[in-house]
């Protein structure tokens, strides 16, 4: 009895002290990210190229610029003027050729002007050079490049590198909009804080049709309308049950027309453009997912509940409808009017010259690097990439590392950056799940296990890198944290028997999976293999010793022989 008794105290013990070199054990003894804290502003530069994920915003190249405001962290993508224009997202990608060239060049010249010109609103308030929303120019940064014709919008750019409109020899205020509705206008008329401009005349633009915003519709019922000015303070229900609305001529000599609201015993008078900016408001709270529209346009959804001012509207039967054309200010080229014009064969110099009154084209020296405001107000943001951590004044904080990094905004003007977790194991990968056969072309997915960050890249037998291609975006960035995860690979477009294998790379150092090989045919329903055994155990493969829990176990069990036989002796 005491040979089972101290057979099971030592194996305890033995499985005890085996017990911190579980790998869960030994992921928590890892040491843990170093946390720097950092005043003012922090530079996240890239190693490597790759782009930079940001959670809730998406993935961009160049330096990630980080500064320590009031209310939060200030987010800003600081790249060259041409990298810049390659993440616009201003027009689709699709369009032809012409009208792309010609978007690129308005997009440069409206970049230009801006930086010529003191900076305004958010930019003059949080120190960025230009926005990133429809308030400046639309900029979604790589993203635009990964959609499957982004190099047509990327060859646009590059062949007019350089080139800007030009008046009296400098870059103009090169406004644009979606679509005028059959008519551009003045400058003064829209913005008649900034007086004329020469070259932002009113101009014809008749080539507008495939737009599904050249003319639209919405309707509402007078209950649904009147609940929307009542949410707005314009309108009470002591005033009465409203009864209809109407378009009438603008007092002022506006461009778009005043709107009479009458009840039994009240009228209410206001512009277009005020009950616009009530229904933009108001409306889409009263009515979730009833406003804007549905199914008014081509394209389904209204991009808002009255896409422009330049409107008429009339009551019948207890619906008030109002019928619309156009989109956006209305000031400059139209987007759509430029593609019907290419459509129509006009070249791109031939565009820009109907939309901007006596200019001309020229190049311009560069103008360096510009900071595009993502952001701002974030009290946290999460970033994933291979990144070299620099203060303001291009001091290394935290040497390059690859991973999701976290960076907190601590409220007294610093942030705490947090590099990714697990940099200081070694690195392994293994490939958990790859197709048997896919067609031609086809896009699948790849499971790997990695047991430290890394960044990631499907190879061919001949060791040159595929093509990525994925549904989201994000996802094309190549790095990844440790334990499981996914990396697209694309199919060549030849049949055949391929042999492919999963790179991976982080620091000095580089790994690749055992080969697998993968049928491409004609036309196949893809079915993954994998192995569960590879599953369970590799998918959070840290190269560690597996866990004693057998050791473990029998220990306990002769342990517990071992004290009821001694408390059964004792008793006796």
């Amino acid at each position: 009895m005491r040979v089972l008794v101290r057979t099971g105290a030592l194996m305890l013990v033995a499985a005890l002290v085996a017990w911190p070199l579980t790998p869960s054990a030994a992921q928590s003894q890892q040491k843990k990210p170093r946390t720097q804290l950092v005043r003012g502003t922090v530079r996240l530069v890239p190693v490597g190229g790759q782009p930079t994920a940001i959670a809730g915003l998406g993935s961009y190249l160049g330096q990630i610029k980080l500064t320590a405001a009031s209310d939060g962290i200030v987010v800003a993508n600081r790249l060259p003027l041409e990298r810049y224009l390659l993440g616009l997202a201003e027009v689709p990608p699709d369009w032809p050729a012409e009208a792309l060239k010609a978007q690129a060049i308005a997009a440069r010249t409206y970049a230009l002007n801006t930086l010529d010109r003191p900076p305004a609103g958010a930019a003059a308030t949080y120190g960025f050079d230009i926005c990133a929303s429809i308030e400046c120019q639309v900029f979604s940064g790589a993203e635009v490049l990964q959609q499957s014709d982004g190099q047509r919008w990327a060859d646009a750019v590059r062949t007019t590198a350089g080139e800007a409109i030009l008046y009296e020899g400098r870059p103009i205020l090169a406004r644009y909009h979606s679509v005028s509705g059959g008519q551009t206008f003045d400058n003064e008329q829209i913005f008649p804080g900034e007086g004329p401009f020469p070259y932002l005349r009113a101009v014809s633009s008749t080539t507008e049709e495939a737009s599904p915003l050249d003319r639209w519709g919405v309707a509402f019922t007078v209950a649904d309308l009147q609940q929307i000015l009542e949410r707005s303070g314009r309108w009470s229900r002591a005033q009465g049950r409203l009864q209809g609305a109407q378009t009438v001529a603008s007092r002022e000599d506006l461009h778009y027309p005043d709107v009479l609201l009458h009840g039994k015993k009240f009228r209410l008078r206001m512009t277009a453009e005020d009950l616009r900016v009530i229904v933009r408001e108001h409306a889409p709270a009263a009515f979730p997912g009833k406003y804007p529209s549905i199914g008014l346009t081509a394209s389904g959804r209204l991009p808002e509940t009255f896409p422009s001012n330049r409107l008429s509207i009339g009551t019948e039967d207890g619906v008030v409808r109002v019928r619309g054309r156009g989109w956006g200010h209305g000031v400059g080229l139209s987007q759509w009017g430029a593609h019907g014009l290419a459509l129509q064969g006009a070249s791109y110099r031939e565009i820009l010259g109907h939309y901007y009154s006596g200019v001309s084209l020229g190049r311009v020296s560069d103008s360096g690097a510009l900071d595009v405001g993502l952001d701002w107000g974030r009290s946290t943001l999460s970033l994933t990439g291979a990144l070299e951590v620099l203060d303001g004044s291009g001091r290394t904080v935290i040497d390059a590392s690859i991973g999701t990094w976290t960076v907190r905004h601590d409220g007294t003007g610093a942030m705490s950056v947090t590099p990714p977790a697990g940099t200081d194991r070694p690195l392994s990968i293994r490939l958990l799940r790859s197709p048997d056969e896919i067609g031609v072309g086809e896009a699948t997915w790849l499971t790997v296990a990695l047991s430290r960050p890394a960044s990631v890249v499907p190879v061919t037998a001949a060791g040159e890198a595929t093509e990525f291609v994925t549904p989201d975006p994000v996802e094309a960035g190549a790095v990844r944290n440790a334990g499981r995860g996914r990396i697209p690979w694309l199919a060549p477009l030849e049949p055949g028997r391929y042999e492919v294998r999963v790179e991976a790379s982080s620091g000095s150092q580089t790994k690749r999976t055992d080969p697998v090989e993968i049928v491409v045919t004609e036309s196949v329903e893809a079915e993954p293999r994998s192995s569960e055994s590879d599953v369970e155990s590799a998918a959070n493969d840290t190269d560690q010793p597996a866990a004693p829990w057998g050791l473990l176990l029998i220990a306990l069990v002769f342990a517990a022989a071992g004290v009821f036989a001694v408390t059964v002796t004792m008793k006796r």
